[in-house]
């Protein structure tokens, strides 16, 4: 299905161009990932195992590539115009040890669920539209009211949700998991079994704060035995916008 949705080259820094579904969330999230800061302080080692959970496009797994060639990337990305353009992109940078999986995760498997796509905006699509409002409000400070209406004109996909313990192969430590799932953070924990915990050496979640999710997401985390520490990403810590928050956990 995927293969056959087409992707635009969008050129996102000068010289530099990559597959996308939306030239604007593809600057936005060049910006955040490759000259914000936002990861460039995670350690790893020289062949890490990664798993990028809410790839987009594939920019995060073109970062760790860049940084470490030799890592093996597990990326998941359930929207189809997004998993079209991240095996595009796969194949561009000629990415190899990358296995892309075209489904969500969380904590139970379930066929044809109900995705609301922003083809404008696709980093912020979600199973929870309901949540966006906070977001809504902060874009409304850049944008347009149009502008903003126009971002958040949805439409429903259907898509397929895996469990992530399924994914691990017991043995490998995991020495980073990604996860940018915008409201499924908690669910995507859920989806590891509690033998599976000692695997992963660290977690690093991309996270809004609705209805107290930071404070839930570091709890569960310190649950599995990983010191969480909470952090702003250097974009929203500019803005102050106090919606947006980074969470790193390491295993003592």
């Amino acid at each position: 299905m995927s293969a056959q949705i087409s992707s635009k080259l969008t050129e996102v820094a000068d010289g530099f161009q990559i597959h996308s579904a939306s030239s604007l969330d593809a600057r936005f999230l060049y910006r955040e990932i490759f000259e914000g800061g936002t990861y460039a302080e995670l350690p790893l080692p020289d062949e890490p195992f990664v798993i990028d959970v809410g790839a987009n496009i594939g920019l995060f797994t073109l970062f760790v590539k860049r940084r470490r060639p030799k890592a093996r990337v597990l990326a998941f990305e359930p929207i189809p115009d997004l998993v079209a353009a991240l095996r595009a992109n796969v194949e561009r940078f000629s990415l190899d040890q990358v296995s892309v999986h075209e489904r969500a995760l969380g904590s139970e498997e379930r066929d044809d669920v109900e995705f609301t796509y922003y083809p404008l905006l696709p980093s912020s699509s979600t199973l929870f539209p309901q949540d966006q409002g906070q977001l809504r409000e902060l874009l409304s400070r850049s944008f347009p009211p149009k502008v903003v209406d126009r971002m958040f004109q949805g439409r429903q996909v259907p898509v397929r949700i895996d469990r992530l313990g399924p994914h691990l192969d017991g043995e490998r430590p995991v020495d980073l998991l990604k996860i940018d799932a915008v409201g499924s953070e908690l669910a995507v924990l859920r989806g590891i079994e509690e033998r599976q915990w000692p695997l992963l050496r660290s977690v690093f979640i991309d996270v809004q704060d609705v209805d107290g999710r930071v404070d839930e997401v570091c709890a569960r985390l310190r649950l599995m035995g990983l010191d969480a520490a909470v952090g702003v990403p250097p974009a929203s810590a500019e803005g102050g916008d106090g919606l947006n928050y980074v969470i790193h956990a390491v295993r003592p």
